[in-house]
């Protein structure tokens, strides 16, 4: 009787164990480029655009976020570009 359920409980403890999927995510690069007065606003110029590209292909605001931003410097004006990331 002991060796049965033994063997019963391996063979659930193998059934559970090889019935967890595995799930697949789904990842999206999104770069854009912008300008501004300041070093912020360049930012935050970019990363609306990059957001709006996100949208166009059906991604939430909440399943990206800025991974990377560059700066740079001119002479009125400062120009940015950025990598948004998303996830699900």
């Amino acid at each position: 009787m002991k060796k049965v359920l033994t063997a019963a409980a391996l063979v659930v403890a193998a059934v559970t164990m090889s019935a967890q999927p595995a799930l697949a995510v789904e990842t999206g690069d999104f770069y854009a480029s912008g300008i501004g007065p300041g070093p912020s606003d360049a930012i935050t110029s970019a990363e609306k655009v990059a957001r709006m590209y996100a949208r166009n292909t059906n991604w939430l605001d909440s399943q990206c976020y800025v991974r990377a931003s560059d700066v740079r410097s001119h002479f009125y004006y400062y120009s940015a570009t950025v990598w948004l990331y998303c996830q699900r």
